[in-house]
């Protein structure tokens, strides 16, 4: 697959030299005409070709597809012009701003007949394999707790009034949208979407820099704990009748799993010893190469992401934290 890099902010240049280690070639580094010196230093490295013009590179017939590392606000225009281009897209969380726009882009993709990879991490981790595996084992789930709290240099800049995109509303930024959105991964993920949400935020400035959020499922209750603006440890934690799973690391990441049942007997899985975006890159091969199969596959991890994004949204609207996305 030829793809085309979309952004030059810390998460392209990270994955950019990945794409091309699991087989794929850059063709191209995309971004605004104030980044151009970045895109022309990431191209160099990866021999691709470096660009201001979007739409100039959706034209190449060289080009099978676009991987978004852009701002939140963003991910919408951008995916919904490469599907009308016929390039699959590559999206990085989260999928859009709101459900609307997420519904928009999937639904797209299917009438296309295109690739629309949610590139959340979580989903394809051994890890979550593994206490997805386990889950039966504890027994009825009573609680849920992810977590996922580290201090934010750009918190500090923030306070200053120099607001990066991640703590920018309009950008649809936020806690919740950033690591908050590994957080509600990972339980979606384990248990599906819940009937109802609500999130208790520490705003500022109109943005989350901190938040609680509910999931109710009726006969348990999870909770997604997200922080840019303090610290502690992250893990996550599963607990029933029978006994708890326990994950110690950020659920976009490869942590230890510990199995410990009521009978007395424990359990210690520990992943094997690779990069974290491994499975993703893998997954998304199998879904390429799959056909028809193939693309379902991909649509159905898609209406995960989906599933996610209405959970986000929804919170969101109870806290209160308004996007620009949200009015139309």
């Amino acid at each position: 697959m030829r793809v085309a890099v979309v952004g030059t902010g810390f998460i392209s240049t990270l994955v950019a030299p990945k794409i091309v280690r699991w087989g794929y070639t850059v063709t191209d580094v995309v971004s605004t005409p104030r980044s151009l010196a970045k895109a022309q230093e990431l191209a160099g490295a990866l021999g691709a070709r470096a660009s201001c013009d979007y739409d100039a590179v959706l034209a190449r017939e060289d080009v099978d597809a676009v991987y978004l590392g852009i701002p939140n606000d963003l991910h919408h225009d951008y995916a919904t012009r490469a599907l009308r281009a016929g390039k699959h897209v590559i999206l990085e969380k989260p999928m859009a701003a709101n459900s609307a726009q997420a519904q928009e882009i999937l639904d797209l993709a299917r009438e296309c007949g295109l690739l629309l990879f949610d590139a959340t991490t979580t989903f394809y981790l051994p890890t979550t394999r593994k206490v997805a595996e386990w889950l039966p084992l504890v027994g009825d789930v009573k609680l849920a707790v992810a977590n996922y709290s580290q201090y934010s240099s750009r918190y500090d800049r923030f306070k200053r009034g120099d607001i990066a995109p991640a703590f920018d509303p309009a950008h649809a930024g936020g806690a919740l949208m950033d690591l908050g959105h590994y957080c509600v991964s990972w339980l979606c993920r384990m248990f599906g979407e819940p009937r109802g949400v609500t999130y208790a935020a520490n705003v500022e400035r109109g943005i989350d820099t901190s938040g609680v959020a509910l999931l109710d499922y009726g006969d348990f209750k999870a909770m997604s704990i997200a922080a840019k603006d303090c610290d502690a440890p992250s893990y996550q934690i599963v607990q029933g009748t029978a006994g708890y799973i326990r994950v110690d690391g950020k659920p976009n990441g490869l942590g230890t799993v510990e199995l410990c049942l009521h009978d007395g007997s424990v359990q210690t899985y520990v992943p094997p010893e690779q990069d974290q975006y491994q499975g993703e890159f893998e997954a998304l091969r199998t879904f390429a190469e799959g056909g028809e199969r193939g693309l379902e596959e991909c649509w159905r991890m898609a209406e995960l992401g989906l599933v996610v994004s209405r959970v986000q949204t929804q919170a969101r609207a109870s806290a209160g934290i308004v996007f620009a996305a949200d009015a139309r």
